[in-house]
């Protein structure tokens, strides 16, 4: 018997008052299988063994002797050190992950778990109780409707960008996602132009009521973005509610997690780099490959760009002005002279001019572009008047 006495479980004790009744006579070799769920010869089997042994017999043959399937040692420390010293922004499955494809260091999860608890390592989030949601369902189809959000965080550990993007409400996909400086209008037209070269046009648009997206009285009616969707035929869908678009908030949950000790893992600090890391190691060969889903319906909602849209005239800023009586429109605090001899007098017309992202402008009226010239006012020179 080891030192210190034997420790043994409910069923263990109810085993061996079986076994010592059926010895003494009380229970038949029948009766004490019936009651221990096991055949007669396995009741002469743990009879006997307990014969010999004694009450250490009631126990299994492995009790107290170390597991055939444990691990070194030594990998345990290898892998917590790592985990200290070079994974410790990283939460443990994550962390996992790097183990093994960087270093050759496999072990279940569960394993890895409970090593990272003991030495007191990983991620600790406090957890609030959760309201009651109403479930919705996916979209049948992908290219349906997308959710589109901006995250302002120091994804580099040191300047603030906002990462702007969208995911298919069907199947998870990011399609595009891109670092800016802020969200801008100009940076949401490029990820939604970015999307439109990739896959094509989508449907639906879901977001918040940010500037851009004409949410509120004061961008309501000269929204550039809105705008861009009309005349592609997308509808915009705005809320204010942040659970409604709980796709690319849990997105960004994620994201947030995983991206920035890996871009800290990767030594990338400029925004360019990051733009870079994400299309081709974050979004195909993790995003893409564990946090998608396969749509219900296999046709695609996405549609192709018709003959006339051209992007470049549709991805840009349009102001709309009217020409005066001498030909001339004003705009930015410049003279404008329309020089097409073609159109005749476009007096009071209304004109759209289009600036692109480059600073360079064009004059439209309707679907014509309009030839024009720049009109240099001299500079008034004030004089003071005689005393």
């Amino acid at each position: 018997m080891p030192k210190g006495g034997i420790f043994m479980s409910k069923n263990e004790a109810v085993a061996l008052r079986i076994l010592e009744d059926f010895r003494s006579g009380l229970l038949s070799r029948r009766q004490a299988a019936e009651l221990l769920g096991c055949s007669e010869r396995a009741v002469s089997r743990r009879t006997r063994k307990l014969r010999q042994k004694g009450i250490e017999g009631i126990k299994h043959g492995n009790y107290q002797k170390p597991a055939r399937n444990r691990l070194d040692p030594s990998r345990r420390d290898e892998m917590l050190k790592l985990a200290r010293e070079q994974y410790f922004d990283f939460n443990m499955s994550h962390c996992l992950e790097m183990l093994a494809a960087r270093h050759g260091l496999t072990v279940s999860y569960t394993t890895f778990h409970r090593w990272c608890r003991e030495a007191g390592l990983g991620k600790h989030k406090r957890r609030r109780t959760s309201k009651a949601r109403v479930h919705r369902e996916r979209m049948s189809c992908e290219g349906l409707l997308l959710q589109m959000d901006g995250s302002h965080h120091k994804w580099n550990g040191r300047d603030e960008w906002c990462l702007i993007a969208m995911i298919d409400d069907a199947t998870s996909e990011i399609p595009v996602a891109r670092f800016f400086e802020g969200e801008t209008t100009l940076a949401c037209m490029k990820v939604l132009r970015a999307v439109i070269e990739s896959k094509g046009v989508p449907q639906m648009i879901y977001t918040d009521q940010a500037g851009w997206a004409g949410g509120g009285e004061k961008r309501r009616g000269f929204s550039q973005f809105v705008r861009v969707c009309e005349e592609l035929g997308i509808r915009v869908i705005t809320t204010s509610s942040a659970e409604s678009k709980g796709r690319i908030e849990r997105a960004w949950r994620t994201t947030q997690d995983r991206l920035i000790p890996e871009l800290r893992l990767a030594g990338v600090t400029s925004m360019l780099d990051a733009n870079r890391y994400l299309d081709q190691v974050y979004l195909p060969k993790y995003w893409h490959e564990r946090n998608t889903v396969k749509a219900r319906d296999e046709d695609s909602r996405y549609r192709a760009l018709l003959p006339h849209e051209n992007l470049d005239e549709i991805f840009c800023i349009k102001h709309t002005r009217q020409v005066h009586s001498d030909n001339t429109v004003h705009f930015d605090n410049q003279l404008y002279r329309i020089t097409d001899r073609n159109m005749g007098s476009l007096r009071k017309k209304d004109i759209s001019i289009h600036v692109y992202e480059n600073g360079a402008m064009s004059l439209f009226y309707g679907h014509i572009k309009l030839e024009y010239e720049v009109i240099k006012r001299p500079n008034r020179q004030w004089k003071r008047p005689a005393a």
